[in-house]
């Protein structure tokens, strides 16, 4: 299932990336689905195919002709809303009624922003905390809690990929982690054009039987697979992909939580060396690889206790949460964190935040700046 909201400046690329899926088309056995929407004359819009508008539904079929969709049209939904998490629940929901299987994969396609709005005006409340998918024509988004809240109410999937810049976060894989069992995305940005999916689809159709964990390493390889190759361009930012296995999001956090409870003694120049050389991402200098931070501050402590407990939860890190992860760098380890300049409080209404000790600690390091 493809969730692909071309109502931006990403249109063609989402109509390059549907011909991709349509190189390896549907089977016997693998149903492949999108939901495409196309922008209305907004800046950046796409003139292809005759510029139709609005937001279709379609079959994918197996089609060599790159140049267009030619894929049957299951439904037209004229200007549905793509910021809109119903949306998101409508489509999987009709996705499984239409298609039913053992096993349900989707992938969102789109804009994404870690759990921070990719609109800053839709910040203004929690309700509009906004991370994915921005519809330019209605101005909406769906937040990093709406995601979840359209997978429980579809019934969950599989597998789900994140295709969309910075939302390998903590606090959005911990809102998914009851809704799916193995997660891709990306720390760092992504470029508007990856060549991948017909890769991707490929290997799903030669073996349909693949579980979610296998699935998502197919993912992570080839968007590697394409960086490595000469073509490969993240647009000057190094590239990254991981894989979680969601079911350890719960206890991870709870070892980090010991952690950052033993954290607030470190010495504070220790703290202030870890917050100046973690790996960030996107540029935004709040948005840190959080195996990297805990490691220079386990590195650098003279603390025994603090010491084993980070070394205890980086093992736990590497070998129970992360299936799979690339980066054109050393410091990108999978998954990053909120490490705040001044400590947003919206961040509190994430159930990473709820539930745990980290927006605490957030806030504990930004008045120690």
């Amino acid at each position: 299932m493809y969730f692909v909201n071309g109502k931006n400046n990403l249109e063609s690329s989402a109509m390059m990336d549907l011909n991709q899926m349509e190189l390896a088309g549907s089977t016997a056995r693998v149903a492949i689905v999108a939901e495409l929407g196309r922008m209305n004359g907004q800046e950046g819009d796409d003139h292809s195919e005759g510029d139709w508008t609005g937001v279709r539904r379609y079959h994918i079929k197996k089609d060599r002709d790159t140049s267009r969709i030619a894929s049957p049209v299951l439904q037209n939904l004229g200007r549905a809303d793509m910021g809109s998490w119903k949306e998101l629940v409508s489509f999987i929901s009709w996705s499984k009624a239409n298609f039913p299987a053992r096993r349900y994969a989707l992938v969102m396609w789109d804009h994404g922003n870690g759990w921070k709005p990719v609109d800053p005006a839709n910040a203004h409340d929690f309700g509009d905390l906004k991370g994915f998918s921005l519809d330019d024509e209605t101005g909406s988004e769906i937040s990093t809690p709406q995601i979840a809240a359209a997978l429980k109410a579809a019934g969950g999937v599989n597998f789900l990929m994140l295709d969309g810049c910075n939302m390998a976060m903590a606090s959005v894989a911990y809102e998914v982690k009851d809704y799916a069992e193995a997660l891709t995305a990306s720390e760092e940005t992504e470029p508007g054009v990856v060549v991948r999916y017909a890769q991707f689809l490929g290997l799903l159709n030669a073996r349909p039987s693949m579980g979610a964990e296998e699935l998502a390493v197919n993912t992570v390889r080839t968007y590697r697979d394409y960086f490595t190759a000469a073509a490969g361009d993240n647009e000057g930012a190094p590239a990254t992909q991981s894989a979680l296995r969601l079911s350890k999001m719960l206890p991870l956090r709870v070892k980090l939580d010991a952690w950052a409870a033993a954290a607030r003694r470190a010495e504070p120049e220790v703290l202030a060396r870890a917050r100046a050389e973690a790996r960030i991402f996107g540029e935004d200098p709040e948005y840190k690889d959080l195996y990297d931070f805990v490691g220079l501050v386990t590195a650098g402590t003279a603390d025994a206790e603090l010491k084993a407990l980070g070394r205890d939860f980086m093992l736990f890190f590497k070998t129970e949460l992360i299936i799979e992860n690339w980066a054109q760098d050393k410091a990108s380890h999978g998954l990053s964190v909120y490490v705040p300049e001044v400590y947003d409080p919206l961040y509190g209404g994430l159930a990473w935040a709820r539930d745990g000790a980290w927006d605490d600690f957030a806030a504990f390091l930004a008045k120690g700046r």
